[in-house]
């Protein structure tokens, strides 16, 4: 990998000493031995005149950068940048084409090859998640660099660079993929239930900035889905979007691709596709960048009335919502408040928020499903729910819940008549399709009760009536 070229040219600098500091493959500092390394020396390249390098005028270029114009520009034109990151943008740009030409020659690979491993992820312990690591080894397994590979005119240097990466990437897979075999052992000995809800297509263990690893059984569809609103703090409030979704790396830049609430701000987020539910240890998870800024958290069922968690600070990622809710509720929505204490990033900064064991939550339009004012399917509706559950069966052993919601027009003794009586028909459908003795079918009529969204439109009201399909652990 590129930071190997980086090693060489250090190890240039001060060939007569033991022991020298050079960033290691995660942009930090390690002492690295100097007997077993290969020297670069002037005796290596004394047989050619034109293999010659100035190391000093070398290392002020890698390290310190140009003299020439401002510091920023000094940063720009530098292999290596202030935090211990290569230059990737300035190495590619015919600025960087003299760079590249010395890189070639301390290496001992081609200007060529150069340009090819300038093409590969430059860290390969940043994926969150072990998908993200076979994105990264599919990009080292490129099809160009394959088949250079193949041509048998690749340089033994550059096949040492390629394999090296490679096998850099698939140990911090396997890594990866151990610790979430841990996590999952112990989530499934405090949540025994889960077992046969928990499926192997969706879930996956994240990473946090802490390298602390969280086993999510819903994987991906764990994540909050949608802004709700944003009130940006002051300084610093900025991107409320970037904190939906799982997280994507844990790179030193990923401050810049997160949610900064700022002094004050406040953030609440909507689960679509899930929701939260209490299971045995914590419920929720916050992906922060460094240490969580004192924040306040509070939960909802429907965006209007708040239940207040508490305070969230330090090193608490992962809360607990046991002490605050009733037994088998179900929440749609979190709000963060910044407490605004001062840092040097002032604000709470959100990478993601997961429901660690949230219910798998799916939504059916009512005038998808039914007539206005009836509970008889129509054919339109008997697709939808065919296609649900076609989704639904991989799940081997489950609690379904079936609700069915109204607006608010009309009166609320029919309104709820009328939500039950689709619940049931809904749920007699879904057992046609997934017909599994393992489930426990439960359908409930809210009515008007629990809209998702205020009445105040007709946009809304149609939001309002649907059915909801919960499916949690039985």
């Amino acid at each position: 990998m590129l930071y190997l070229i980086a090693f060489v040219a250090l190890s240039c600098k001060d060939g007569d000493q033991n022991r020298h500091s050079t960033p290691d493959v995660d942009g930090q500092s390690e002492n690295a031995e100097t007997s077993g390394e290969q020297e670069f020396t002037s005796e290596t390249n004394a047989n050619s005149e034109e293999n010659a390098i100035d190391l000093g005028e070398l290392m002020e270029t890698m390290v310190v950068g140009s003299t020439k114009g401002s510091a920023e520009g000094a940063e720009k034109q530098r292999m290596i940048k202030s935090d211990g990151q290569l230059n990737i943008e300035y190495l590619k740009s015919d600025a960087g084409k003299p760079m590249r030409k010395t890189l070639a020659k301390i290496a001992e690979i081609t200007e060529e090859e150069v340009a090819l491993v300038l093409t590969l992820p430059t860290q390969t312990r940043n994926g969150c998640t072990v998908t993200q690591q076979r994105i990264y080894m599919d990009q080292a397994n490129n099809p160009k660099i394959q088949a250079y590979m193949d041509s048998g005119q690749a340089s033994q240097g550059f096949i040492d660079i390629i394999n090296e990466h490679r096998e850099s990437i698939k140990k911090f897979e396997q890594e990866l993929l151990q610790k979430t075999k841990e996590a999952k052992k112990e989530f499934l000995f405090q949540n025994k239930s889960w077992i046969g809800l928990a499926d192997d297509k969706l879930e996956n263990g994240y990473l946090d900035t802490r390298k602390k690893l969280v086993y999510l059984p819903l994987g991906d569809l764990s994540f909050a889905d949608s802004v709700i609103a944003f009130q940006p703090g002051k300084p610093g409030g900025r991107t409320p979007e970037k904190s939906l979704g799982p997280p994507e790396s844990l790179a030193p830049d990923a401050i810049l691709d997160c949610t900064a609430l700022g002094l004050g701000g406040v953030l609440t987020l909507f689960f679509e596709d899930n929701a939260i539910i209490d299971v045995n240890g914590p419920d929720i998870y916050v992906f922060e960048l460094g240490a969580i800024e004192p924040t306040n958290l509070e939960i909802s069922k429907d965006g209007q009335n708040w239940i207040d968690v508490g305070q969230i600070s330090g090193g608490t990622a992962s809360v607990d919502i046991r002490n605050f809710i009733e037994k088998g509720e179900v929440f749609h929505y979190v709000r963060f408040t910044d407490l605004q204490t001062d840092s040097a990033i002032p604000g709470a900064d959100i990478d993601a928020v997961a429901a660690i064991g949230g219910a798998l939550r799916m939504n059916l339009n009512s005038a998808v499903l039914f007539e206005t004012g009836s509970h008889v399917l129509k054919e339109e509706g008997r697709e939808a729910i065919a296609e649900l559950g076609a989704k639904m069966r991989n799940i081997k052993k489950a609690k379904v819940t079936i609700e069915g919601h109204t607006d608010d027009v009309g009166d609320n003794t029919s309104n709820k008549s009328l939500s039950q009586k689709r619940a049931a028909s809904v749920t007699q459908e879904l057992k046609k399709v997934i017909a599994s003795s393992a489930h426990t079918w439960q359908e409930v009529g809210y009515g008007e009760s629990q809209p998702i969204v205020p009445n105040d439109s007709d946009e809304n009201r149609a939001k309002n009536r649907r059915v909801e399909i919960l499916v949690t652990p039985s």
